[in-house]
């Protein structure tokens, strides 16, 4: 997609995640006059807050962007080399385009790169320790960095791995553990999506005794200075016996610039008690942190 040389005029877009809502936005706002995004998941963005979703859709319907959800696709058809595409629902339903974008996840690109001969198996993600040493290989030589290992599929991940590497190499008694504390995202839609840490979803089903706090970006100062009538939703999941943050999830405008911070207090470890005196700066978006800390505290 991103090396297409023309806009079609409708896009059909399989897939609600990542990608599917970042490329249905982007051609939508380069002339595509019909973009329909269907997702067999209940709301986009799935793995997210339910939140996120249905603030997302909302922003769609505005832009003129038909999401179709709870509705999975059987099968596409294009009978003519240049005609139009057809894909058929599993509700009995079809949506027709001009092109057919399928973003329903990623595989490994490794069948051809000789794995065979180390003994693994082509096509497949290659699973490391905490090292990045890919397990199963005689000697434990073979190291790996990036969307390859399976582990958290973003640049970012995959740059840091490869420096963990660069370490481990020149004798560093290092390890890959950021995955396993606090994977920041961001989805490039607008309103921006961005989170770290776990959902409160995720934090329940481990056992955690969670507490959610919720503000309105919108009525922040930072808020009313981006423009008339924006909004968004900042949350907190905090562990209550720890109390600490272990998840935040932002949905607004530039909220992706809030997220190292959120990164930082959850991989620190940082109880409420310190954070209450990291002051953030008036009038900017990060306030919204003192507002989620005064609801923590009861202060309204």
């Amino acid at each position: 997609m991103t090396a297409a040389k023309r806009v079609p005029a409708r896009l059909l877009v399989l897939g609600g995640g990542v990608v599917g809502v970042e490329m249905a936005q982007a051609f939508r706002w380069l002339g595509a006059e019909e973009v329909t995004i269907v997702e067999q998941a209940d709301r986009l963005l799935p793995t997210e807050e339910p939140f996120v979703g249905a603030e997302l859709a909302d922003a769609f319907a505005d832009a003129g962007i038909t999401v179709r959800t709870g509705t999975g696709a059987v099968h596409a058809s294009r009978p003519a080399p240049d005609g139009p595409v057809t894909l058929t629902l599993d509700d009995g339903g079809e949506v027709t385009g001009d092109e057919l974008l399928v973003a329903v996840g990623r595989r490994p690109n490794t069948t051809d790169v000789g794995l065979e001969t180390v003994g693994i198996e082509p096509g497949a993600f290659l699973e490391t320790d905490d090292q990045l040493r890919v397990r199963g290989v005689d000697g434990d030589w073979l190291y790996s960095a990036g969307d390859v290992t399976g582990r958290a599929l973003l640049t970012h991940q995959g740059k840091y791995q490869a420096r963990l590497i660069g370490q481990i190499l020149s004798g560093g008694a290092v390890e890959a553990l950021a995955d396993r504390i606090a994977v920041p995202r961001v989805t490039f839609t607008d309103p921006q999506v961005a989170a770290v840490g776990r959902t409160e979803q995720q934090a329940r089903d481990a056992g955690i005794d969670v507490r959610t706090l919720r503000h309105d970006i919108g009525s922040l100062a930072a808020g009313a200075l981006a423009g008339k009538g924006v909004h968004g939703t900042a949350q907190l999941v905090l562990d209550r016996s720890r109390r600490v943050v272990i998840g935040a999830t932002f949905v607004g405008p530039g909220v992706g610039e809030l997220l190292h911070a959120a990164t930082i207090a959850i991989v620190g470890e940082v109880d409420l008690d310190t954070l209450w005196h990291a002051v953030p700066a008036f009038p900017t978006l990060s306030e919204v942190w003192l507002r989620l800390l005064e609801a923590e505290r009861g202060i309204s």
